[in-house]
């Protein structure tokens, strides 16, 4: 009976330690994206916000439409590539030369820049 009114005990200890931690919960990180080792995941507030200094017209539209491009209609030919891996300044004769070769439309290859410059500015160091 005493190890049972213990094993209770520490049962009862570890959740309310548990009730009462800092850490995030879902509801808490709900907006912030899920950031990948790669760079490819939707982008969230701050990515746009650094997005903006570029680009001052990007949205959060935007931004994901360039995501939905990049994994889809970028991925269809070959898998996807690590945009951290790449350098700012040969992203740009990257996604205008695939552009053609994938036949997106302008429109499409300003949110895919948007995109993928959104997570350069963010990269972690």
């Amino acid at each position: 009976m005493t190890t049972l009114k213990i094993t209770s005990l520490a049962a009862a200890i570890l959740v309310i330690a548990a009730c009462h931690s800092k850490k995030k919960t879902t509801a808490d990180t709900a907006s912030a994206p899920v950031k990948s080792t790669t760079g490819i995941f939707v982008p969230g507030e701050e990515e746009l916000t650094a997005i903006k200094v570029k680009f001052p017209d990007a949205t959060h539209e935007k931004l994901s439409e360039g995501h939905a491009i990049y994994t889809g209609v970028c991925t269809k030919c070959h898998g996807a590539k690590s945009i951290y891996r790449i350098s700012e300044d040969k992203w740009q004769p990257i996604i205008d030369d695939m552009a053609k070769k994938a036949k997106i439309t302008d429109s499409q290859k300003d949110a895919l820049t948007k995109f993928v410059f959104s997570v350069k500015a963010t990269q972690p160091k």
